[in-house]
């Protein structure tokens, strides 16, 4: 009886799927990957605004945050001078339609939790559809969403999520 195995060309032909499905793969693991790290950095970004929202009300005094192109900092006081309680690094960068966003846009929340600094922060994404990716401060609240129709930094292209 004949021993049966694989011929050459079949096991070339099997080795060149495999690659093929392995670098698909790998290339949609990174998009996703992607993805999820802006969308992570906008949700970092929004609980820190609601933190700080939240410590203005109950310390009964105005706290500070301030938006950067590449970092944020958090102020215990309604000033920016001294040190920052925390500062934040961060993986992608923000764009932003709030005033001075150049030197550090300030948004600062009053004892009563609102804020006059109105605008929107985005995470740039660099082309990529993540499903979060700004946020939308308003006087009373702050929302996230996603900037789907355009690429300006505007709350009329951001969809709340």
């Amino acid at each position: 009886m004949r021993a049966r195995g694989y011929s050459l060309v079949e096991m070339i032909t099997i080795v060149a799927c495999l690659a093929v499905l392995i670098a698909l793969g790998t290339l949609m693991f990174q998009r996703y990957d992607r993805n999820f790290r802006t969308e992570a950095q906008t949700r970092l970004i929004l609980t820190e605004l609601m933190k700080a929202r939240m410590n203005a009300i109950t310390q009964h005094r105005a706290t500070r945050v301030k938006l950067y192109r590449d970092r944020f900092e958090v102020y215990s006081s309604g000033s920016d001078e001294g040190d920052p309680v925390m500062v934040q690094t961060l993986n992608f960068p923000l764009m932003s339609n709030l005033p001075g966003f150049a030197k550090g846009a300030k948004v600062e929340f009053q004892e009563t939790g609102l804020t006059r600094n109105l605008g929107t922060v985005c995470v740039d994404a660099d082309g990529m559809q993540p499903a979060l990716d700004s946020i939308i401060i308003f006087a009373t609240s702050m929302r996230s969403g996603v900037k789907d129709k355009g690429n300006d930094c505007d709350s009329e292209n951001i969809t709340i999520k």
